[in-house]
């Protein structure tokens, strides 16, 4: 029974830590050479603002969330993570580089 308790308390503050460190990948971005594309920066945009709101609610509200949800802000993060915070990257169609993408 204690053991569901901590794991209560430990999954909100592992998906808003998530929530938070997505954004910040994402809004540290530097695009350097890269062309500037205006739909996915409006894009980053709306994720940056989203995954800020939803740990603020998190941390502020405190609404039930479940271990999948968490999961998956894990999950999001990593891949944020994984792809330097480039949205155009989190958006290619392939993953090993050797289809076309469109």
């Amino acid at each position: 029974m204690a053991e569901t308790g901590v794991i209560h308390n430990i999954v909100p503050v592992v998906a808003a830590c998530s929530y938070f460190i997505a954004a910040v990948r994402l809004a540290a971005f530097r695009r350097g050479a890269r062309r500037y594309k205006p739909c996915v920066s409006l894009l980053a945009s709306v994720l940056i603002g989203t995954l800020l709101c939803a740990g603020l609610e998190v941390v502020f509200f405190k609404p039930e969330v479940s271990l999948f949800q968490a999961v998956l802000a894990i999950l999001f993060c990593v891949l944020t993570l994984r792809a330097r915070g480039n949205v155009a990257t989190l958006m290619r169609m392939s993953y090993d580089g050797t289809t076309e993408t469109r």
